[in-house]
């Protein structure tokens, strides 16, 4: 009687509910994250230009400052994963 209790309590009900949504979080974030990787050519360059010069010029310089620091430490974010990827590739070739 008392594990039956247990699961119908209400913090049971919440910690299903957190974990399940996690779960979804962590399988929708691969495809986001391997498209940003994909295109980070792209619109790291776009974005930096932009928070660089374009925002400064139309006066919103706090903005271009933001956008330029989020998108240099994604940028990074990028790059140290695909140094991960060949440095673990070299390790099984090895």
């Amino acid at each position: 009687m008392q594990v039956i209790e247990r699961l119908k309590h209400p913090l049971t009900g919440l910690a299903v509910v957190v974990s399940a949504l996690g779960q979804l979080s962590f399988g929708a974030f691969e495809p986001a994250w391997a498209l940003i990787s994909a295109t980070a050519t792209y619109w790291f360059p776009a974005l930096a230009t932009s928070g660089a010069t374009l925002l400064p010029e139309l006066g919103f310089p706090n903005l271009g400052t933001n956008l330029l620091l989020a998108s240099g430490l994604v940028y990074v974010g990028v790059q140290l994963d695909k140094l991960i990827d060949k440095i673990q590739d070299w390790r099984e070739d090895r």
